[in-house]
């Protein structure tokens, strides 16, 4: 005999589905195969109609038997095809199906009822009624799970010799035919009782089974998350340890050459080479920083109607030399969280820029219509080295460079567009990539515009300028530094003496507090991660109590926008570690400039 494919059921996820798939699966049950149970109701079959053949009529037992083979065959040998999957209107289909089917079965066995009837023979009638009512008492669990299809099963199964007879039958006959209708309602009731628990059995089953398939998936996303976060450390480890060892051999050739007196323009070189390794690590660190706040969701969206013109053309002044050029119309306004749109552009950007030595980068905007309203389609085009189409999906990883397979820390470590990748989820948008080795790329994505009565970002602080030499800083200039970390206190320390001035550095706010004189400081430098009870923002704000004029820098390799802000209030300075020389010297030159303003 042929079996049945079972279907593919979805596992319950909501009530609906839920529902949806016990019904599967109650079908499923009703059409498996039964070949041995069919044979033996065949054979039982045949033993009815040979004894009807004796005893009343040979012809009428071979046209019911006839039937019975029939569709036995039709059961046993053309299976019901379930589709796969199912769907609402699917399932609904093959319900019908398996209904008429199951009706048809049940009404060849009840004509026996018709066909096997002796009028003349009370005894005979009362053994067919016993006989078919005992079939309905034994197949009803077993001819189909799903209730409508059971019910008519048996309507059909006890209708006919019930009708017989009451309207043919001797008297008792007459009694046990209502007798059949009383087990007819009896059945029903019975047959919709046992569904609604195999239903409850079969919920269970399928939640289980949800709850396992669910396990195991998370189980599986665990292990994928754990391998990739693996890799990812791996990768970082070996990036880091790369500008840490050039930095240790270049400050090791630095002092063979101090030692060996070696002319300025080789010390100078070393120099250079030792400035490179740092701002690679600092490039990294500071990347790895911005993954780790990504998806910590350390900064929350706070979407803001953003002018895009202006956001571009401060992006492209930024790149420098002019390669970079804008083409936005003026009145584009794109509705974003504006810090997390500007750090997508910005890698993009530098992206571009990085791995287009000849040519120019273009940043364009032009506006879309789409079904859930205006759009603005924001694209970043280079004529650079392009990609390959079976490398395009790789860019978006960590650490993954093409074009950069020496590893030059000089065009970054592979991470910027891991970072637009992270954003761009967050943002909830999608950037797409067209390229072609040789003929450049194209990175884009659609933002939706801003409502007209959307608050507009507030634009980006202008840079400030970096000091040089002809702001020179005043010697003596009397410098508070509070920094617990002895190797970057004695770097500090150090540099401000070569710039002449005069350092005062404390390990702690309350170290500062009792031994600093304060009315002799001009600035003051806070780490704001401090031992004790005071932190650097506590310590500012009493320096600044007691001193209002006193210049006061906060300084932290964990600024953020809300310290950022802080500061900006304060009229504080916001320095991030690792501190550029330039970055402290602009710091120390404002201050003086406006000590001596005052």
């Amino acid at each position: 005999m042929n079996s049945t494919t079972a279907p593919m059921v979805a596992p319950a996820v909501a009530d609906d589905d839920g529902r949806f798939a016990i019904q599967c699966e109650v079908l499923r049950l009703s059409i498996r195969p039964i070949g041995p149970v069919l044979l033996a109701q065949y054979l039982l079959n045949c033993g009815v109609a040979a004894l009807f053949a004796w005893q009343y009529s040979l012809s009428r037992a071979l046209v019911w038997i006839s039937l019975i083979t029939v569709v036995t065959v039709m059961r046993g040998f053309f299976p019901q095809r379930l589709p796969a999957p199912f769907t609402p209107q699917s399932l609904r289909d093959a319900q019908r199906t398996h209904t008429a089917r199951t009706g048809i079965w049940e009404l060849a066995h009840g004509l026996a009822g018709v066909l096997l009837f002796n009028p003349g023979q009370p005894e005979q009638q009362l053994l067919l009624g016993l006989m078919l009512m005992g079939m309905t008492l034994s197949s009803a669990f077993s001819v189909s799970f799903y209730v409508p299809a059971t019910q008519l099963a048996i309507t059909l199964l006890l209708a006919p010799v019930i009708v017989t007879g009451l309207w043919l039958g001797a008297p008792a006959m007459k009694a046990v035919a209502l007798i059949g209708i009383g087990l007819t309602a009896m059945m029903w009731k019975l047959v919709a009782e046992h569904s609604r628990q195999l239903e409850e059995n079969i919920g269970l089953r399928l939640n289980e089974r949800s709850l396992r398939e669910q396990a195991l998936a998370g189980l599986r996303a665990s292990e994928q998350a754990q391998a990739e976060r693996l890799r990812f450390f791996s990768a970082a480890n070996h990036d880091l340890r790369q500008p840490v060892m050039a930095i240790g051999l270049q400050a090791e050739v630095l002092r063979q050459q101090l030692d060996n007196g070696a002319d300025a323009p080789v010390v100078q070189h070393t120099v250079a080479s030792l400035a490179r390794a740092q701002q690679a690590l600092e490039g990294l660190t500071n990347q790895l920083l911005e993954i780790g706040r990504i998806e910590a969701a350390a900064d929350p969206l706070q979407p803001v109607a953003v002018p895009l013109a202006p956001l571009l053309a401060d992006l492209a002044r930024q790149a420098g030399n002019g390669r970079v050029t804008v083409r936005c119309p003026a009145d584009a306004v794109g509705w974003a969280d504006a810090v997390s749109l500007r750090r997508v552009l910005a890698n993009l950007v530098d992206n571009a820029v990085k791995f287009t030595p000849r040519g120019r980068v273009l940043l364009a905007v032009r506006a879309r219509q789409r079904d859930t309203g205006r759009a603005w389609r924001v694209e970043v085009r280079d004529s650079g080295i392009g990609i390959a189409a079976d490398s395009q999906e790789r860019v978006f990883g960590d650490f993954e460079q093409i074009g950069n397979v020496e590893r030059n820390l000089q065009r970054g470590h592979g991470l910027g567009l891991a970072i637009v990748r992270r954003l761009a989820a967050q943002l909830g948008i999608q950037v797409s990539l067209r390229s072609a080795p040789g003929r450049g790329s194209v990175f884009g994505f659609e933002l939706p515009a801003a409502p007209a009565d959307a608050p507009v970002a507030a634009p980006a602080p202008a840079a400030q300028p970096r000091s040089d030499a002809a702001h020179a800083l005043r010697p003596g200039l009397a410098v508070l530094v509070v920094e617990d970390n002895a190797v970057v206190a004695d770097s500090l320390g150090a540099l401000l003496q070569q710039w002449q001035l005069a350092p005062r550095v404390y390990a702690s706010a309350a170290e500062a507090l009792a031994l600093a004189d304060l009315r002799a400081l001009d600035v003051a430098l806070c780490d704001i991660r401090l031992p004790g009870a005071l932190d650097g923002i506590a310590l500012a704000e009493r320096l600044q109590r007691q001193k209002p004029s006193l210049a006061i820098a906060l300084v932290s390799a964990d600024i953020g926008e809300a310290t950022q802000r802080l500061a900006a209030e304060r009229g504080w300075h916001a320095l991030r570690k690792p501190v550029q020389p330039a970055e402290l010297h602009a710091v120390l030159v404002q201050a003086q400039q406006a000590a001596s303003g005052r």
